[in-house]
This record gives structure tokens, sequence and C-alpha cells, in this order.
């Protein structure tokens, strides 16, 4: 079994035209984090304790799986992955690392002072997160804003539907996202400095894939990562950047499917 973690703003069943053919030979649990999706856990912003609310979700969902499994995730997805590991080591077969956010030590002290001094709102992410659109009238409205446009650059048509299909609720006779731009900004705010203690932790197979341009795992990240997880697995995906599932889909896949099948096929 996989359990498979979106990266912010996004949720679960953006992953299909990834996870779909995986589906044939592993079941697969597609997660919907805190304030993300059809998530019914609540998000509310005076008790949010940053990254932290996620890794304590996802362990207690981990705590009530019968058999261990396999995590997967993108960005976020993936270091909450890397978190719950350390925390339910025997409920974990391995990890798979799409663009993980670890950071290197000088980018790590930098998020560490902008939160100090309660700027990290002001990063662009953060600050671009909160001035996102939040209603539309259709999906057909909502396609034709993104298409083409900003971080969905690059994303083939079949990504950026499942995207829109899933990504709103209902509102009266408009569209509203169901990741409210206030709590996708509040999560960048808050974004992961500081990964090592649970990476160290770590005691299952490790595969982590990086993008070749702008990753949120750097290269000195890598190689820090590499020294304290000797057996640990990972690649540059070239030409790709932070959306590289989108952007390699089949590649991903075909390197997903190796690792997981013959555990899979065993079970």
């Amino acid at each position: 079994m996989l359990h498979w973690a979106h990266a912010t703003g996004f949720h679960g069943r953006l992953y299909k035209p990834l996870l779909d053919e995986l589906s044939v030979e592993c079941n697969i649990i597609a997660w919907d984090m805190r304030g993300h999706g059809a998530s019914s856990d609540a998000a509310v912003a005076s008790t949010f304790r940053g990254w932290e609310t996620y890794y304590q979700d996802l362990t207690a969902l981990l705590a009530k799986l019968d058999e261990p499994v396999w995590l997967g995730g993108h960005s976020i997805g993936a270091t909450s992955s890397i978190m719950a590991a350390a925390r339910q080591p025997d409920k974990v077969l391995g990890l798979i690392l799409l663009e993980p956010v670890i950071m290197d030590s000088w980018q790590s002290r930098m998020l560490w002072l902008s939160k100090l001094l309660r700027r990290s709102h002001r990063l662009s992410l953060a600050a671009g997160a909160a001035r996102r659109r939040n209603v539309f009238d259709s999906y057909v409205s909502a396609l034709e804003n993104y298409r083409g446009r900003g971080g969905f650059k690059t994303w083939p048509e079949s990504w950026l539907e499942a995207y829109v299909q899933h990504a709103f609720i209902q509102d009266g006779d408009r569209l509203r996202l169901a990741c409210s731009p206030l709590w996708e900004s509040s999560t960048f705010a808050q974004t992961e400095h500081n990964p090592w203690p649970g990476i160290r932790q770590l005691k299952c197979p490790v595969v982590a894939i990086a993008a070749e341009r702008a990753s949120t795992f750097s290269s000195l990240a890598q190689r820090r990562l590499g020294k304290i997880l000797p057996s640990a697995e990972v690649r540059v995906l070239a030409g790709t950047t932070h959306f590289l599932p989108m952007e390699q889909t089949e590649l991903v896949r075909d390197a997903m499917l190796k690792i997981m099948l013959p555990e899979c096929r065993r079970n």
C-alpha cells in the first residue's frame, strides 16, 4: 500500500495522472491535508502550529493503519512523510520523496531568522498565496485563469483539469477554493526550516527525486542527506522544476513502480 501526500495548496486527487497506473499494482490512499481539498479536519489559524500540525495528522493516520505502508509525497507532503516515518517507523516500508522541502544550512538559518522576526509572511510564496483569487464563477473560468500562468505554466492539461475538478467547494452559485488563501499563506510562512532531526531517525529505504531548477532540495542538502543516510538514493531529474511530477509523469511513475513493485506483489 502507498500513502500519498500532496503539496501545499493542492489535494490528493490532483495526482490522479501519476497514481492511476500505480493503483493497478498497489492500493493507494491519497490524503487531503488539513485545510485542503475534501479534508474535514478543522483549519483554524489560532491553533495552527506550522507544519507540526500536518506531521501530527499524518502520524495519527499511520497509527490507525493495520499494516505498514510506503509513504510518498510531493513538497510538504514529502517532508511530512519523513517526519511521520521518524515517529512511526514500524508502520513505514519506505519513503518516496518528490521535491522534498529540505533546506541546507544557509537556507535554514535565513528562514529561521525570518520566522523569529515575524517576517516570514512577507516571503514571496506566502505573500503570493495571500493574494490568490479565491472565488470563481465556474470550473471553466478557473481553468482559463490558471492555464499557462505562474506555477501552472509547465502543467499538461490533464493535471490542470485534475486540480480544478477537486480544488473548490460550492459556495452558493459560485466556487470557492477549498484551501483558503489565508491557510495556504500561513502554511508557506511556516515552512519547515529544520527537518534534520527527523531525517536522522529514519530506518527505512529512502528514494528522493529533486528538480534540476529552483529545487526545494538543494544540492548542498542532497549531499548532507547522503552523508546521514548513505543507503538513500537521490536523483536529479533533468529539465524539471518543483512541479516535476507534472512535467515528467512517466519517468516519475516508472521510478516509483520499480521501487514498490516487489513489495506490492508480495502483498
